[in-house]
């Protein structure tokens, strides 16, 4: 007969040096000392849906001005994080750029029946797509032509081309456009989470992510909108991580996006249960 042993966790119960909510150890308070033939599924999970349409890493935007003397300027531009819909992102959008360009007279207006964003200015400009801020990192940088990158207040700052922090998920926008007094975005996805990802130290590299990771032990579908919890008790049998002749006591959990930035639940808890089968 299988032996199973099962662990409830729940983040408020978290070790004093976590990170975070969605970062954080867990010490079971009695160690477990695991046989062979035994694996480990995780089970009734519960995630409360409380992180940001617009968070830290996903919130610059990246553009081009022509100005009359046909200079132009790279500007990151950073929005407020926070929870939008589709009408009050159009609003924070054009009080970003309206407070970076005072001379442009930027306007944003969101499109219902087409669900994107139209961005107008008195001068042309361009919004770089992820892969064009990268290019221009790389091949630009350290050219007397670029005139660098600058940030709301109008000073000299740097792009992390490791961490572009990029909107442009969110507007759906992926393909290079040429300068222009209008843009329209794609349709706007203010769900910037749609798969989280469980890391733990009980990862033994059974498992790889998209970006290589070798830790993910689940990959949870957000089924449920902001403020709503969302549940998952489905267990497959390949969900099974081989845990024989572990010396089990603390154990570290982070709940990530697909880019492997750590979900933000500003101060929600999130539990699960683990289940321990050995098999004779």
């Amino acid at each position: 007969m299988d032996k199973i042993k099962k662990v409830y966790i729940d983040s408020r119960y978290k070790t004093n040096d976590s990170v975070s909510n969605s970062d954080f150890k867990f010490e079971i308070k009695e160690a477990l000392d695991l046989p062979d033939n035994t694996v480990v599924f995780i089970d009734d999970i519960c995630i409360p849906h409380t992180w940001f349409s617009i968070e830290h890493y996903n919130n610059t935007l990246y553009v081009e001005n022509t100005y009359p003397d046909f200079s132009l300027s790279a500007s990151v531009l950073t929005l407020p994080e926070g929870n939008y819909n589709s009408t009050s992102l159009a609003t924070v959008l054009q009080s970003t750029l309206q407070h970076s360009f005072p001379n442009e007279n930027y306007r944003c207006v969101y499109n219902t029946a087409r669900g994107s964003i139209t961005i107008t200015s008195d001068r042309s400009f361009r919004i770089y797509t992820d892969q064009e801020v990268i290019d221009i990192n790389n091949n630009l940088i350290g050219d007397p032509s670029f005139p660098g990158w600058v940030d709301n207040n109008n000073q000299l700052t740097t792009v992390d081309i490791n961490n572009l922090r990029s909107m442009n998920e969110t507007l759906r926008h992926s393909s290079p456009i040429a300068p222009d007094a209008t843009f329209e975005t794609g349709f706007i996805d203010l769900l910037n989470v749609h798969n989280i990802y469980i890391h733990s130290s009980l990862g033994n590299y059974n498992s790889v992510g998209v970006r290589g990771e070798n830790t993910i032990i689940k990959k949870v579908s957000v089924s449920s909108s902001f403020g709503y919890l969302i549940l998952d008790n489905v267990v497959a049998p390949h969900d099974k991580i081989d845990v024989s002749r572990l010396n089990l006591k603390t154990i570290h959990f982070s709940l990530k996006n697909v880019h492997g930035n750590v979900i933000n639940l500003h101060g929600a808890h999130i539990s699960l249960s683990l289940i321990f089968q050995t098999i004779d």
